[in-house]
């Protein structure tokens, strides 16, 4: 059995009083889990990786986001390591990876060392996923965890940490309704009981969720238009690369990489097993994946 360490929040919270000014109280966020076990592997990795990022402080979140990238090159590609065991806690490996907790983990990681410089620690970078990865930070059930990077974005951008730009690359219109997790509901372990409440929640919530994220349009570039705005493309930048299966949003994210005349990126790729600079342009990448009608662009913050 793993061993689970609990930790718990306290966030102070500046309340203002109409007669009495302002003072502050602690208010105690709901412990959340981690794997106890896993530090001692990831600890040491995550030494590493600060340390080198440190000596670059100067840098912005995104500059970092492609150093940390560089360092993860290599790193296995494991599908499905958020669903391992029934509960629901943190799970974040630095030794393991897939595409959208490839981009997460450097996203957090950025920012853990801008927080704390080489002492930034598995604790801190757990804690960050934490309020990347869960919807408000909190993390109890399967249905609370952020299934749709479209989701994920937009809970980026409320915290300001990040800017969907598509639309101002000349984006139109993702006309595809997100529902595919609730119309398709035996295909998750968590989701597929209709007997039973917990499961019958989690697919209420999801429901709501897909309900409340088709409320705003969603924009892409479409495959046939990537060449003619990928010069406004940074290193830095997350590349959304959107889903052709319908009732999905987003089916691949990598990093943008700018490198010798290529507008390109890094990713963790299941063909290839780990996470490459892959040889293509992003254009070229995704006019060669009939699954993938275009891209999103999301700039960090």
């Amino acid at each position: 059995m793993k061993k689970l360490l609990h930790i718990s929040i306290a966030l102070t919270i500046l309340s203002a009083a109409c007669s009495s000014g302002s003072n502050s109280q602690a208010i105690e966020k709901p412990a959340y889990a981690i794997d106890s076990a896993a530090i001692a592997v990831q600890q040491p990795i995550m030494d590493r990786l600060a340390g080198a990022l440190a000596q670059h402080s100067g840098d912005g979140i995104s500059e970092q986001m492609v150093r940390a990238a560089e360092m993860m090159l290599g790193t296995e590609y494991v599908a499905g390591t958020l669903d391992d065991g029934d509960d629901e806690w943190v799970r974040v490996y630095l030794d393991r990876t897939d595409c959208i907790i490839f981009v997460e983990t450097i996203f957090d990681l950025a920012h853990a060392v801008r927080q704390a410089g080489a002492d930034a620690d598995y604790s801190l970078l757990c804690d960050l996923v934490r309020q990347s990865r869960y919807r408000d930070g909190i993390c109890e059930r399967y249905s609370d965890r952020i299934h749709y990077t479209t989701e994920w974005i937009r809970q980026g951008e409320a915290r300001g940490l990040m800017k969907d730009i598509t639309e101002e690359l000349g984006g139109v219109d993702f006309n595809d309704p997100i529902d595919f997790m609730s119309t398709h509901r035996a295909s998750y372990r968590h989701l597929a009981d209709t007997a039973s409440a917990e499961a019958n929640h989690g697919w209420e919530v999801i429901a709501a969720v897909e309900k409340s994220l088709n409320e705003t349009p969603s924009y892409y570039i479409p495959e046939d238009r990537i060449a003619a705005i990928q010069d406004q493309i940074r290193s830095g930048d997350i590349i959304c690369f959107m889903s052709g299966t319908k009732g999905l949003d987003i089916a691949h994210v990598s990093i943008a990489y700018v490198h010798d005349g290529i507008v390109g990126f890094i990713h963790a790729s299941q063909a290839e097993g780990r996470v490459i600079v892959d040889p293509k342009s992003i254009s070229d990448y995704t006019l060669g994946r009939k699954s993938s009608p275009g891209i999103k662009v999301i700039r960090v913050l």
